[in-house]
Order: structure tokens, then sequence, then C-alpha cells
């Protein structure tokens, strides 16, 4: 095996994990838009109610997004390094594929 094919297949594999991770910061936000269908307000509970613990619980879950998407920007642009192409849409083949006809490999 090559190794321009070796790196292709390290950026398939890369570019998969790397669309899993925003699918999981996707879903990060389900608990909260659960809690958010309880109300937006929930002053008027009691504060021992368990909905303002899972409101707390899914501001924590979302709060580090930011990170997430940081380290899908980082795989991304290494992506980018690797095979020139930033691969955010990994079942797209990139234009430096060698499976691609007229290769020479």
């Amino acid at each position: 095996m090559t190794a321009r094919r070796l790196k292709a297949g390290f950026s398939h594999v890369l570019a998969w994990v790397n669309f899993g991770l925003l699918v999981a910061a996707a879903l990060k936000f389900l608990p909260l838009l659960y809690s958010l269908s309880h109300g937006f307000d929930l002053h008027y509970l009691p504060s021992d109610d368990a909905r303002h613990l899972e409101r707390a619980w899914a501001l924590d879950l979302v709060s580090d997004t930011g990170f997430l998407l940081l380290v899908w920007f980082l795989i991304g642009h290494f992506n980018r390094f690797l095979v020139g192409d930033w691969r955010l849409i990994p079942w797209r083949p990139f234009s430096g594929s060698p499976s691609e006809p007229g290769s020479t490999e």
C-alpha cells in the first residue's frame, strides 16, 4: 500500500470520526430542548423540583460545545494538511482520491 493510499484511508476514517463528533455536538442540545418544553421560566416551581436539576444538567452539558467545535475544526484542518481537503462531508470523495478514474495508482 502506497503512502498516498494510506493517507487517503486515514483521512477517510478521520473524516467519519470528525462527522461523528459534529453529530454528537448537535445531539447534546436535545436535553436542553426537552427541558425548555417545560417552559422557559421555571421560577413558578419549588426550588427542590427535579426540573430545576434537569435544566442545570442540560445547560452544563452544552457548555463545552465550543470546545467540541474547536476540536472539530482542528481535525478538519489536520485533514486538509494531510490530503489537501477539509473532508467535512465524509461520504463524498475528495479531489485527491486515489480511487478516481484516471488515477495512476
